[in-house]
């Protein structure tokens, strides 16, 4: 029997760009709506227009328990662009490419200008490093939840 597909919506509240480079300039406030494809029940909201589900690929609508197809995919069967949505979405990028930043300009501040910093470092590193390690340990758990589900059905439910 065949199944329809989850509906996608994205959803860009800003639609500047600047023209040169075809960056976007308000990318983090872009996500993307997943709607059951019979009831129109929202199941997902996700951060930026791409996104990586990890699942069997089949989903029970909580509204009216049809099942359709939601798009994800276990972690082993993922390709690596997915893999990396799933780790590393534009939020906790913009979080990593913070705490990586910082230490520089306190080391370029520290050797190269020789003045001493007044920024709170650790008041920073605990409210971007709290979080970074929560997501990560989260994300971490659910691809071992992923994989052993892969695992427990055998390649024989791969698509």
């Amino acid at each position: 029997m065949d199944r329809l597909w989850a509906i996608k919506q994205d959803i860009d509240p800003f639609k500047v760009r600047f023209v040169l480079t075809c960056w976007d300039l308000f990318a983090l406030l872009r996500c993307a709506i997943l709607r059951c494809p019979y009831c129109r029940w929202i199941f997902k909201a996700t951060w930026g227009p791409n996104n990586s589900l990890l699942g069997s690929g089949e989903r029970s609508c909580w509204h009216c328990r049809q099942v359709f197809w939601d798009g994800s995919n276990e972690w082993p069967g993922m390709s690596g662009e997915e893999r990396r949505l799933l780790l590393v979405p534009i939020t906790v990028a913009g979080l990593l490419g913070a705490s990586l930043l910082i230490p520089g300009l306190m080391f370029w501040t520290a050797f190269v200008v020789k003045q001493p910093g007044r920024f709170r470092y650790g008041l920073f590193f605990t409210l971007v490093g709290i979080p970074l390690g929560l997501w990560f340990g989260l994300r971490t758990m659910q691809i071992i939840r992923s994989v052993h589900r892969y695992n427990a059905r055998g390649n024989s439910g791969a698509r």
